[in-house]
């Protein structure tokens, strides 16, 4: 497949561009500032310029023969508001260009863990964060009203960090993937002082593989899914401090 990764060249965006290319796809990052595709592990990709704020650039920039788009920018932390506009250059975009599959990379922290109360309502974060990753929000509003495109959003874990691939993962439809069965109730217990990262984590490596797993052979359409390691991980072991 040709895989255009708007936001290829950020944190997880370079991470599901390693992964695509492991896997023998043709990978073209586009992004801000495309010279930083020599930090990453393939730096020998195509990597075009163009700003998600920028309608008309953004649609040249996307080449026309593109199978699937992924969208694995990030909202801006100083105007987080102006998110959603970008996503919806890229929807435009993708119609536009008549690529049907478009997977948009979210944020768990929207996801509620209980009824009324999201992740980003809880101490888990702080102030500034649930600010910046809660305009996920808003762009999950406009892919619930996109009938067009063959559309996915995928989260990662509350916690989501380089480390070890496993190649296993288990998914979560529309919640937060945990192994709690009372978190993935939403009877999540004293939700201020929960520890969400021990029991809804994974690898950055692993959301990639589990990512492209996803996209060659797709599960689930127009929906949301949640990806986390199966088992409990110890983010701070006993007497390490923070």
């Amino acid at each position: 497949m040709k895989i255009t990764i708007i936001g290829g060249t950020g944190w997880l965006g370079a991470e599901i561009a390693y992964e695509a290319v492991t896997r023998g796809h043709e990978v073209i990052v586009i992004s801000r500032n495309p010279k930083d595709i020599q930090y990453t592990l393939t730096p020998e990709l195509v990597s075009l310029k163009a700003n998600a704020a920028n309608y008309r650039e953004l649609c040249q920039a996307i080449p026309d023969d593109t199978d699937i788009c992924i969208n694995a920018i990030i909202p801006d932390p100083f105007v987080p508001e102006t998110f959603s506009q970008w996503c919806l250059n890229i929807i435009r975009c993708c119609k536009e260009k008549r690529i049907r599959r478009l997977a948009a990379i979210t944020d768990s922290c929207i996801f509620e863990v209980r009824p009324g109360v999201k992740l980003n309502q809880t101490t888990f974060l702080t102030p500034f964060y649930r600010t910046w990753f809660g305009a996920h929000e808003a762009s999950h509003r406009l892919y619930l009203e996109e009938q067009e495109l063959d559309w996915i959003e995928i989260a990662p874990a509350a916690k989501c960090l380089p480390d070890k691939q496993l190649k296993e993962y288990q998914i979560a439809v529309d919640r937060l993937c945990s192994n709690d069965p009372m978190v993935m109730a939403l009877d999540t217990p004293d939700p201020d002082h929960y520890p969400f990262a021990d029991t809804s984590y994974i690898s950055t490596q692993d959301f990639a593989f589990a990512v492209l797993d996803e996209l060659e052979h797709p599960l689930y359409h127009r929906t949301r899914i949640c990806i986390a390691w199966k088992e409990n991980h110890m983010i701070y072991g006993k007497g390490d401090t923070i």
